[in-house]
């Protein structure tokens, strides 16, 4: 495409906008709700998502150490085990801290543990371990299984499968509700468009007939759309952003196990989606509405 042509190009269609200005509002505006549609859907998309990564994340496997190691092989047990594939984080979690949480726990019966210090402290030294991928679970507990020098290995097995389950369910419909969602999106901007197509049958018949190529013809309308499609986008990235700084404040209040994302988080994974969708619809809308005014 040479510069000349280009410059022709996006002034045909920015003349075109303005021109057909109630016809550019209401695609504008169809533009928009379909984007907000689509944008609530990705929201909560991300937020399940994030939540499902963080409830992924409080899934631990505690491994016991021998009773009879002291503290630099318990040290050399930690890199050992931080060294297996698939292993996130590997804590010591000394018998003393075993007895501190059970007190935390016990409320107005912490009294009951009094006198279990030191020596008599029933409880055993552990790593406290997390997974990169929670997929590969079973494989990672027979590694950490092989591993000398640990007793047992303690995990909820159904409870971090279900997780695992209900994660990837999430992320399925999430794909495939917002690419139907893209798909209906562009199927209504099209006919919104049409009709500024059909308005300007004529003035396309004229330009067939003195000899402009089809390309030629298309690309003003292609570019209104684009337009069109990043206005719309932006309009509605303004709206949501404005809902989610309201909303996703008083939604972390009280909830200890997971948060939402925070919105500078969100805008930057939201707003360069938002125009390339917007600008990808609103060419594609272009595209189908003007194809059956070139045959002539």
């Amino acid at each position: 495409m040479k510069a000349n042509n280009f410059k022709y190009y996006v002034s045909q269609a920015v003349r075109s906008v303005f021109r057909n200005g109630l016809m550019s509002v209401t695609s504008i505006f169809t533009v928009v709700c379909c984007m907000i549609i689509l944008g609530l859907f990705m929201i909560i998309s991300i937020n399940v998502n994030h939540i499902a990564q963080q409830l992924e994340q409080q899934c631990e496997i505690q491994a016991f150490i021998n009773e009879a190691y002291d503290d630099a092989q318990v040290s050399a047990l930690q890199k050992q085990v931080k060294g297996i594939e698939n292993i996130a984080t590997a804590e010591i979690f000394s018998k003393e801290d075993t007895l501190e949480y059970m007190r935390e726990i016990s409320d107005n019966n912490a009294a009951l543990l009094d006198g279990y210090e030191g020596e008599d402290n029933p409880f055993r030294d552990s790593l406290k371990i997390t997974l990169k991928d929670l997929s590969l679970l079973k494989p990672t507990v027979e590694k950490l299984s092989a591993v000398e020098g640990k007793e047992e290995v303690s995990y909820k097995q159904t409870v971090m499968e279900n997780i695992l389950k209900v994660s990837n369910g999430i992320r399925n419909v999430s794909f495939w509700g917002m690419l139907l969602l893209c798909i209906v999106s562009i199927f209504i901007i099209a006919n919104t468009i049409k009709l500024a197509v059909y308005a300007r049958r004529k003035e396309i018949g004229v330009m067939k007939f003195v000899g402009a190529t089809d390309w030629f013809i298309r690309w003003p309308f292609i570019i209104e759309g684009i337009i069109i499609g990043v206005v719309g986008a932006l309009i509605a990235f303004g709206l949501i952003s404005w809902g989610y700084i309201a909303l996703v404040g008083k939604a972390n209040i009280g909830i200890d196990i997971f948060t939402f994302k925070a919105y500078n988080e969100v805008a930057v994974q939201m707003i360069g989606m938002f125009v390339s969708i917007g600008a990808v619809i609103g060419a594609l809308g272009s595209a189908i509405s003007i194809r059956k005014h070139l045959d002539v």
